[in-house]
């Protein structure tokens, strides 16, 4: 039969510590242990998404799809008080040979796993630097909580270089995260506000034009600033907004108004100062008795 296609997954092996020299009794004790505690572990796991290998001393999990399920699923294990273990975890190849009862499972993904564990400790769990790559592929967030732990060399004269989960790290992470999102925003509004200065600056909005037909002659007031004189003056270019407008004319009553403008608006002012008429003066006493006798009339 042909070997199979390599399929890269993420591979955890949990090792017992110093098994071989432990009673018969006490390994198969330990074993069921770690059995029972990755069935617990996996159960929310699809079927098709996982595979448990036995190993002389512990068990290899193999886990498909993302690399931090599998760092927190290796994470949960490690963290069992009932069964200590040394716990690797590597994303790399594995491939089947043989068929039926003979059928094995090997590849890098698995022996760069076994690799870790050895050199692993159960307060302290190791991750090959194939995982630590792709973590920080499919979730950088999380591939901030690795930390170096050195390197190591196998029995095969390897030399190979190790990870190791640190939670502080992750706080530290969203702190700076947090910090440059900040930053990211003041930067945006502070560019914005530079933008829309720059654009004022360099391309100000049209003024609103005002037309004078002011007669005879007058003196223009634009919210208290004098402006100019009718005539020569004939218009105002005045910026959008709300205008107070006097034009004064000696002997005559100001003419005052509120004017509000858009920008690129046209707007006119009409006014003729004219004075108003005399007043009648109240007739005299006697007025109209006079005026009768006059005219001949009766009294």
């Amino acid at each position: 039969m042909p070997t199979a296609k390599p399929v890269f997954a993420n591979v955890a092996f949990l090792r017992i510590p110093a098994f071989d020299a432990r009673p018969v009794g006490e390994q198969a004790a330990l074993k069921d242990a770690l059995e029972r505690r990755v069935r617990e572990a996996i159960a929310s796991v699809d079927a098709a998404d996982r595979v448990v290998l036995d190993a002389e001393d512990g068990l290899a999990l193999v886990l498909f799809g993302e690399p931090g399920r599998a760092l927190e699923a290796a994470r949960a294990l490690q963290a069992s008080r009932e069964v200590p273990l040394q716990v690797g975890l590597n994303h790399g190849p594995l491939a089947l040979a043989g068929e039926g009862a003979g059928e094995r499972v090997f590849g890098d993904g698995l022996t760069s796993a076994a690799a870790a564990a050895r050199f692993a400790q159960p307060e302290r769990l190791l991750v090959t630097q194939e995982f630590a790559r792709a973590l920080e592929r499919r979730d950088p967030a999380l591939a901030v909580q690795l930390e170096n732990a050195g390197d190591f060399t196998d029995t095969r004269v390897r030399q190979r270089s190790f990870y190791t989960p640190q939670a502080k790290l992750a706080s530290v992470y969203r702190r700076r995260m947090l910090a440059i999102g900040v930053l990211g925003v003041v930067a945006i509004l502070s560019l914005g506000w530079a933008a829309r200065e720059a654009s004022k600056r360099l391309f100000p909005p049209p003024p609103a034009i005002v037309k004078l037909n002011v007669k005879p002659r007058g003196e223009v007031y634009v919210d208290g600033n004098f402006s100019g004189r009718i005539p020569p003056l004939r218009e105002l270019q005045l910026p959008a907004g709300v205008h107070a407008i006097e034009i004064r004319n000696p002997g005559f009553k100001p003419y005052q108004a509120t004017l509000e403008v858009h920008s690129g608006e046209q707007a006119s002012i009409t006014h003729t100062f004219t004075r108003p008429p005399p007043a009648r003066e109240a007739p005299q006493p006697g007025f109209w008795d006079n005026l009768r006798r006059k005219f001949g009339g009766g009294g």
